[in-house]
């Protein structure tokens, strides 16, 4: 079974995402006010870390593969 769960996209490719929106949130965090930002790239980093980390999860291996559009 393939490991895709997000509309085709595997969750490697989604840790990635995770991991640039994280550190833009982080970088743009200078020009607003308060620390909420930074924890919010951090954790945002870190999620896409962990995806990497197990690129399958027990969700997408027990959903059945979408069928095409007819």
């Amino acid at each position: 079974m393939d490991a895709t769960c997000h509309d085709g996209a595997c969750a490697k490719c989604w840790g990635a995402k995770y991991i640039v929106f994280g550190a833009v949130v982080f970088a743009t965090a200078v020009w607003w006010p308060g620390y909420i930002w930074h924890v919010i790239g951090v954790l945002l980093i870190l999620k896409g870390l962990l995806k990497l980390a197990k690129p399958t999860c027990p969700h997408c291996e027990s959903m059945p593969m979408k069928k095409g559009r007819k």
